[in-house]
């Protein structure tokens, strides 16, 4: 029995509630948790992306790239829980900013990479998901739409994990049958083949 799927739907279907019932809350998430990506993703430009083509643009927009997720990353984890309610806003609006100047400088240096013979797919892929958490930040910023988007994913969360709960237990359902089915066959055989034998 997979197991996992049970516990994911019993993940998705709770989460999906506390969104529906909490939504300011999860925007607040959501800031937290994206700043903390950007943070990491600074730290791992720094180390990572600068070193791997020798141009000296590329080094460049990649060292501002990173230095600017690293700052706008503790930002957002900092400044809305010192200064409070006013500046979880202000970070969005920060935060939406910043993505979208972060996947343009993204682009700059992945079309820095053409003649390179660097595979830079992962690149633009990479920067494609920047503008989408940005578009994301933007439908959840206004206070009225912003709730009703998040109870929306927050209902569709809680409807695919009952579905996954639901899936798990039809499942588990099945596999019983085919259990006993088997057992049955081999009870019969054993006993046949005493018959033989007496014989």
């Amino acid at each position: 029995m997979k197991k996992w799927n049970l516990y994911y739907g019993i993940i998705m279907a709770l989460i999906g509630l506390l969104v529906i019932i909490f939504p300011a809350f999860w925007v607040k998430v959501v800031v937290i948790l994206l700043g903390l990506a950007a943070a990491c993703y600074g730290v791992y430009g720094l180390k990572v992306n600068k070193a791997i083509f020798e141009n000296t643009m590329y080094e460049r927009t990649i060292l501002i790239k990173s230095i600017a997720s690293i700052v706008i990353g503790v930002m957002a984890i900092l400044f809305p829980l010192a200064i409070g309610n006013a500046a979880w806003a202000a970070m969005i609006w920060v935060l939406i900013i910043y993505l979208i100047l972060a996947a343009l400088m993204g682009f700059y240096a992945a079309a820095l990479l053409k003649d390179s013979g660097i595979p830079r797919k992962k690149y633009f892929l990479e920067n494609l998901g920047l503008i989408a958490a940005a578009v994301l930040l933007i439908l959840v910023s206004p206070k009225s739409l912003g709730t009703a988007i998040l109870r929306i994913i927050g209902a569709v969360a809680m409807i695919i994990g009952i579905g996954l709960i639901i899936f798990e237990i039809l499942s588990k359902k099945k596999e019983v049958v085919v259990e006993v089915t088997t057992e049955q066959v081999v009870d019969e055989t054993p006993a046949s083949s005493e018959s033989v034998d007496n014989e």
